[in-house]
Formats: structure tokens, sequence, C-alpha cells
């Protein structure tokens, strides 16, 4: 990482945390409507109220990332940037869109085609055409051949998966944390810069997410892991990002079977991580 792109993920950081942080603030002590009430798997009612703070702090962190790169004689990652723009915009229209019809009947991939058969769109089956189409125009900005298909099947599985991970109260943030981390500090410059602002975002939401305040929702939660998806597919060599795919696959498909949140229970050591920082 060059000095440039560090003084850029730096200030995108900050900017994202103060934006994100003052915008919380506000977001819950406002009166909260009936639609945007969830319940979670610790059965209590729970405002979807995290996306739009984390929105902003993400924008605004990505905006002055790149000024400060241009800046400081940095290459700004134009390319880049512009693809984590279409995939966390597409995803947060349709996850607000799915977000405002309150909490829907059909679950799982199964529920929403066979809803899809009878002509009736779903949340879901919008959220899976708008995560396909900004995987593949992501993937064709910032990649070629087939590496375009390996970037969208990223983006589309990661949006949904940290979606079926938002029930229990910060396990989706934890998560997409733990995930993205190690791939700004380890990954490409372009991409520490790009992605710091929604880290962030994410890290100054969690809080409240984990004391059962506030939730992700579907219009958090999706583009979140949209990014996440973006990330892997272009800071992980090919095989790697193979690997990702799969295993996102392999989730994606065990919860139509199974709960996430029974599984963690099982699993000693997945509920002590599930457990932290909650009440």
């Amino acid at each position: 990482m060059t000095g440039s792109e560090l003084a850029a993920a730096s200030a995108a950081a900050v900017t994202g945390a103060a934006v994100c942080g003052s915008l919380l603030r506000r977001r819950l002590r406002a009166a909260i409507p009936p639609h945007l009430m969830r319940v979670n798997v610790s059965g209590r009612r729970v405002p979807i109220v995290l996306a739009p703070p984390i929105a902003c702090g993400t924008g605004a962190g990505l905006l002055v990332g790149l000024v400060v790169v241009g800046l400081t004689g940095g290459s700004v990652p134009a390319r880049l940037a512009a693809a984590s723009c279409v995939v966390f915009v597409s995803l947060w229209l349709a996850g607000t869109w799915d977000d405002r019809r309150g909490d829907e009947l059909p679950r799982g991939f199964t529920g929403h085609l066979e809803a899809a058969r009878r002509l009736r769109l779903t949340g879901g089956i919008l959220k899976l055409l708008v995560g396909c189409a900004a995987g593949l125009i992501a993937g064709a900005i910032v990649a070629h051949g087939m590496d375009i298909l390996e970037v969208a099947l990223a983006v589309a599985l990661g949006a949904n998966l940290i979606n079926l991970l938002d029930r229990a109260p910060g396990r989706a943030g934890k998560i997409a944390l733990l995930a993205m981390l190690p791939l700004a500090v380890l990954g490409a410059g372009a991409w520490t810069a790009c992605s710091a602002g929604v880290i962030a975002s994410l890290a100054v939401a969690l809080p409240p997410d984990l004391k059962e305040k506030a939730m992700l929702g579907d219009a958090g939660a999706n583009p979140v892991g949209a990014l996440l998806g973006l990330g892997l597919g272009v800071s992980l060599p090919e095989i790697w990002l193979v690997i990702a795919i799969a295993v996102m696959l392999g989730l994606n498909l065990a919860s139509e079977r199974w709960s996430f949140s029974q599984f963690f229970a099982r699993i000693p050591m997945l509920n002590a991580f599930d457990r932290i920082g909650r009440r």
C-alpha cells in the first residue's frame, strides 16, 4: 500500500465514521413507522434503521478517499470506485424497496421462486435480479472474460449471505467486518481506500445492533454483503476466489434447510463469537 492509499483510507474511515455516527444518533431518536420494525431471533421488535447512516457514511468516505488520493499524487482507482458505487447503490435501492414492503411471508429461494412462478414480484426476487445485474456490471468494469462472472457471483452471493445473518443482534455486522478487515489490510491498496468508509460506518453501527436498538435490514445487509463480494472478487487470487464462491453458495443453499441461529447455538466456538457484545 502506498502512502497516498494509506492517507486516503485513513481519511475515508474518519469521514465514514463521523457521518454515520452523526446520522445514527438522530435516527435512533426519531419515531419509527411500524413497517420498519422486525422481530429478531430473540423475539424482540427492532427497527431496521441502520441502512441510511451506513449508506451516507460509505458514500462520504469513498468521495473523501478519492479526493485525498488525487491530492496526494496517487493513482485514483476510478474503475473500482465506480464498481463499488454500482453494487452498493443498486442493492441499497432494492433493499429499501423490500424493507418498505414490510416483513414478507415467502422465505428462502424456494418461497420466492414459487411466488415468481405465480407472477408475484417479491423483495427476494427483486434483490436476486438486481444483485446479479449489478454484479455483472461491476465485473465488466473491473475484470475481463470469465472473471466477470466470478465477480458477479461473489457480489450476488455475498449480498444474500450477509442478509441471511441479520436476524441475530450484530451477527451480520461482525461477520462482515471479520471478512472485510483482512481484505482491507492485506488486499490491494486501491480496495483499501474504497472500502475504508463502509468498514468504519459498519463498525460505528455495530454497538446499537448488538444492543438490539436497531438492525441493518435489507437496505443495510445487502449492499454491505455486495461490497464484501466485490472485495473478494478484486482481492483474492483465482483459486481462493473460487473457494470463497463455493463456500458462499453452500451457505446460501444450506439456509434453505437449516437455521443459522440453531447452527451457531450448537457449536460452542460459534456461539461464543455470536454472543460477543450482545446483551
